[in-house]
């Protein structure tokens, strides 16, 4: 795999921050310690946000990630963290950028901090309360400073830095995990987004009266570029080849769930089993397909799309009825094609334009540029519409965020039936 088809290098080189992958590939050569309080390390607080904060840096950066918590090893966690990352006592005095969870940094210089107590999130300052953190909230927090880090060390621009708040809350301030229903959830699409739905529903239901039962669908079969998004799979190698839906039917299995896989295509007509769920969560990228699942027979849609802009690292989730006419409001036609912006001449372009048939070219256009960061947070608050909905309220939603300012107030709308 050349080094730009790597989806955080191709998002760096798109945005511009660089203008050769090699610089960066130098640019990501950092380390990193998160650094929390040792009280607040535990499953019921801070630690989803620990553990999902060092899966996604493990995947934008290539050095190593400390754990400074009091913790020796890592806690339950949904797929085991790589052997870039370590556990450690107590802080090290090395020049390691510093990540601060719930704890006040000892400099003022210090960028990269935060704090979540329930479902509030808080950039740079703590929050006042003797509220525990949520695993929505911490999944939330996990993705801001994820961005963050990355934004920072690449020098991308704030995005509409005039409207930056300090503070955001979750739209359901989870308690404890409601009734699920008697057969469950279907999660449709496993990459991304559907990766980072399950990652965090294994901390929300941690203590849960009975297992989860899931049904997991998808097409597709791992490929090498799927380890720089998709957090739910090993630094070995041996997904490589293996179908999404049935890795990862074997891996929620030892969660303790009951889990159901099917490797099916999603076409127009087709009908999702009458056995399974009738609400689906769906971690699809293309309208069209969008479309296709809302017409495939399931009551209630839980959907959430992540951007391939870095420099406008947008999110979006709803929670719908599964009728065709909101899937036409939600995911229109594009009516004509997109044209693709002209290049810039620099060295590395002009290098793929001389590939033959310009297939590097090609390849590099056609990589979806993305952050396994903007993951984290749309699944927090596409959770928060899913406990929300399971807790009796039914509304149709449409949400959208912007990951990077690093706070930004969120657009949450309530639709016409």
């Amino acid at each position: 795999m050349e080094a730009y088809e790597n989806r955080i290098i191709n998002g760096l080189l798109k945005a511009e921050a660089v203008d050769d992958p090699e610089r960066a590939v130098d640019l990501l050569a950092r380390d990193f310690e998160i650094i929390a309080e040792p009280a607040r390390a535990t499953e019921d607080d801070l630690w989803p946000a620990l553990w999902a904060l060092a899966a996604v840096l493990e995947r934008q950066f290539s050095g190593h990630i400390v754990i400074t918590a009091g913790l020796e090893r890592p806690l339950r966690q949904p797929a085991t963290l790589g052997p870039r990352c370590h556990f450690e006592p107590r802080q090290r005095s090395d020049n390691a950028t510093r990540i601060y969870l719930g704890c006040q940094p000892s400099k003022p210089d210090v960028a990269l901090w935060g704090d979540t107590r329930k479902g509030t999130i808080r950039y740079g300052s703590l929050i006042d309360s003797a509220e525990r953190a949520s695993p929505s909230g911490c999944f939330a927090l996990a993705g801001y400073l994820g961005f963050a880090s990355l934004a920072l060390a690449a020098r991308l621009p704030g995005y509409r830095e005039e409207f930056a708040t300090n503070q955001i809350e979750l739209p359901f301030q989870y308690l404890a995990l409601p009734e699920l229903p008697d057969d469950g959830l279907e999660v449709v699409g496993l990459g991304h987004l559907g990766q980072a739905y399950l990652a965090l529903f294994f901390f929300l239901a941690i203590g849960a009266p009975t297992a989860p039962r899931v049904q997991l669908l998808d097409k597709d079969f791992f490929e090498t570029p799927n380890w720089s998004t998709q957090i739910l799979i090993d630094t070995q190698t041996s997904w490589k080849g293996e179908a999404k839906a049935e890795y990862l039917r074997q891996r929620v299995e030892t969660w303790g769930w009951d889990a159901k896989s099917d490797k099916t295509e999603i076409s127009w007509g087709w009908r999702h089993s009458e056995t399974h769920s009738k609400f689906a969560v769906l971690g699809l990228d293309k309208f069209d397909v969008r479309r296709m699942a809302i017409n495939g027979g399931y009551s209630w849609v839980f959907d959430a799309g992540v951007g391939d802009s870095f420099l406008r690292p947008r999110i979006s989730w709803h929670s719908v009825r599964a009728d065709n006419g909101i899937a036409k409001r939600l995911f229109p036609e594009a009516e004509t094609t997109m044209v693709q912006p002209a290049l810039p001449t620099t060295p590395f372009i002009d290098r793929l334009r001389d590939t033959p048939g310009g297939c590097g070219l090609l390849t590099y256009q056609g990589t979806t540029a993305s952050a396994p960061s903007l993951g984290l947070v749309a699944s927090a608050f596409l959770w928060s519409e899913i406990l929300r909905f399971l807790s009796g309220e039914q509304q149709l939603i449409q949400g959208s965020a912007t990951v990077w300012s690093p706070l930004l107030p969120f657009l949450r709308t309530e639709l016409s039936h």
